[in-house]
């Protein structure tokens, strides 16, 4: 098993001469093959995160290892999809891809009767299954995924959590996820992180079950312990 060490990792960026402190020695560590879930508020630094394990910005000190190399794919919160693609151009974009790992791609988002479809023929939710699909051909054995359910209604968002979860069944890849969304993090999450600041403040192993009720025990008390941590008057 492949794990995600970080270890006091400090990220700042200068605007206009101010020094801004976006990440204050984070440390964590994420087993590879789980889903873990970085939740906060916007603007506490979850997106720089992301960026650095991926490697798209570096970092001022502190480390950042994997135990062993894997291939890491990003989805972001829009699905940048080129508009004179079809669905299935989109996906095998920037490689070859046999004709029948495409197929099966595609039938893994639930985008066949699509395939020949443009962006802008695509629902909100289409659009994001294409790039979901683009990240796994790269066969990526971790995806980084960067709120790519927030801009999409209650219902299908809903939906797409559940898919998400069957496809990280079938696949066995490993995610870290962020999301602003508690319900969204208890639905998906093997491990919850609460961030704050630029740091890592709580961390809540959530127990294995095929269905979650979070609206009965112990999701309540894991929510009302976030919310507590979030809207302490320190954070606010």
């Amino acid at each position: 098993m492949t794990t995600l060490q970080i270890t006091d990792l400090c990220k700042s960026y200068t605007i206009k001469g101010t020094r801004h402190h976006v990440l204050r020695q984070l440390s964590l560590t994420a087993d590879c093959d789980r889903i873990t879930v970085i939740l906060g508020k916007s603007g506490c630094g979850k997106t720089t995160l992301l960026r650095l394990i991926c490697g798209l910005e570096g970092y001022e000190s502190g480390s950042l290892k994997l135990s062993a190399p894997i291939n890491i794919g990003m989805m972001f919160q829009e699905a940048r999809l080129m508009p004179w693609l079809t669905c299935r151009e989109n996906i095998s974009f920037g490689q070859k891809l046999p004709r029948q790992e495409l197929d099966q791609l595609l039938a893994t988002v639930g985008l066949t009767s699509f395939a020949d479809a443009y962006p802008k023929q695509l629902s909100g939710g289409m659009q994001q299954r294409t790039a979901l699909a683009r990240t796994l051909a790269q066969h990526s054995q971790l995806i980084l995924m960067d709120e790519p359910f927030a801009a999409l209604d209650y219902f299908t968002r809903l939906q797409l959590q559940q898919e998400l979860l069957c496809i990280k069944k079938l696949t066995h890849m490993g995610m870290i996820f962020v999301t602003h969304n508690i319900d969204e993090a208890m639905t998906i999450a093997d491990t919850i992180l609460v961030m704050q600041k630029g740091r890592i403040e709580k961390k809540i192993d959530l127990p294995v079950a095929k269905e979650r009720d979070l609206l009965s025990e112990p999701y309540l008390s894991y929510k009302k312990s976030i919310l507590v941590s979030l809207l302490a008057p320190d954070n606010i």
